[in-house]
């Protein structure tokens, strides 16, 4: 089997589907299975079992945390950097450059702006990548939360580290320039700005070498199963939906019931 068959018969992913797997498997399942769904017109059924156990904890493994660094205030540019690419399918994006610091990279821009990475099978849209004057790239993700106190898992912070670590793989195998950090900017919306921050994130070999286990990992996981807690349901779509029978709480806009259960049985996939 050649090289090219092997990579095309890689079930493709996103840096989103590693962030909800690791919040829980059965969420990113369900959603994949939702849109495609809407893109074949007829009902794709995802592949974790009706029969599967819930787990307690997430079976992904941490990515790499000693190298990563929180700044709190305005993230302040030194002024001689060049946007070379924005995603213009995101309306809130903050104006970090003026228009003569904008050069966009036409291979940052191929397949309507979306980033892909055909010998790993990963794909997605940073909001921002930077070239800097000595000719290094980072990306930027933003985010209009505030920066929290401390860069706790059960903050969500995590996750964002797994997102900057798959973008910066996606800046590597487009430009064929590996970035050394990338970025999450926090802009604080509802706060005015008072707890904006931002976070950088190291991407070394140790953290490539998680982002290509952490890829394996997902595909050769055929169970897919839950992991229902209150601070994974409430913020799940597919929650929302009615369409878990396995959520820790069943999602009634700000009031949940929370089921001495773990789950409701009622609850079943629709798709």
């Amino acid at each position: 089997m050649d090289a090219g068959t092997l990579v095309s018969r890689l079930e493709h992913l996103t840096p989103h589907d590693l962030v909800t797997y690791s919040r829980c498997p059965y969420e990113m399942e369900a959603t994949r299975a939702q849109r495609a769904s809407l893109q074949a017109g007829t009902a794709v059924v995802a592949c974790t079992p009706l029969s599967v156990v819930p787990e307690r904890h997430s079976p992904l493994f941490s990515p790499p945390m000693s190298h990563v660094t929180v700044n709190d205030g305005r993230l302040d540019l030194t002024g001689r950097e060049t946007l070379i690419y924005l995603d213009d399918g995101e309306d809130d994006l903050p104006v970090l450059f003026p228009p003569e610091h904008v050069r966009l990279d036409p291979r940052l821009g191929q397949h309507a702006g979306t980033l892909y990475d055909d010998e790993w099978g990963l794909s997605g849209r940073p909001d921002f990548v930077v070239l800097t004057p000595e000719g290094s790239m980072f990306p930027i993700e933003y985010k209009s939360t505030h920066l929290f106190t401390g860069y706790h898992e059960s903050h969500g912070r995590t996750f964002d580290t797994i997102q900057a670590i798959a973008e910066c793989r996606l800046v590597h195998a487009v430009t064929g320039r590996r970035p050394s950090y990338g970025l999450i900017l926090y802009g604080d919306v509802q706060g005015d700005g008072t707890h904006e921050g931002w976070v950088q994130i190291a991407y070394g070999d140790a953290e490539e070498h998680w982002l290509k286990a952490a890829l394996s990992q997902v595909r050769s996981d055929r169970t897919r199963p839950p992991v229902p807690a209150e601070r994974n349901c409430a913020g799940c779509d597919v929650n929302r939906q009615g369409l878990c029978r396995f959520a820790a709480a069943r999602y009634e806009g700000p009031h949940a019931h929370h089921s001495p259960m773990g789950y409701h049985p009622t609850f079943r996939p629709r798709f």
